[in-house]
């Protein structure tokens, strides 16, 4: 599983993606797979601390 730095990553990448695309429909889709991307990083970093604790038990 990618940790949050890569899914944070990915979202700049997709948000370069979308300053550069030629159509507007495939820089809303880039903007979109950026969106995604910032909120499963969010998810992860959510969920991560709840994890080590668990471990820790």
């Amino acid at each position: 599983m990618p940790n949050a730095k890569d899914l944070i990553e990915r979202a700049r990448m997709f948000e370069e993606r979308a300053e550069t695309a030629a159509d507007p429909i495939t820089r809303q889709h880039y903007r979109e797979m950026a969106a995604h991307y910032r909120s499963l990083s969010v998810e992860h970093q959510d969920a991560t601390p709840k994890r080590e604790h668990e471990a820790a038990h």
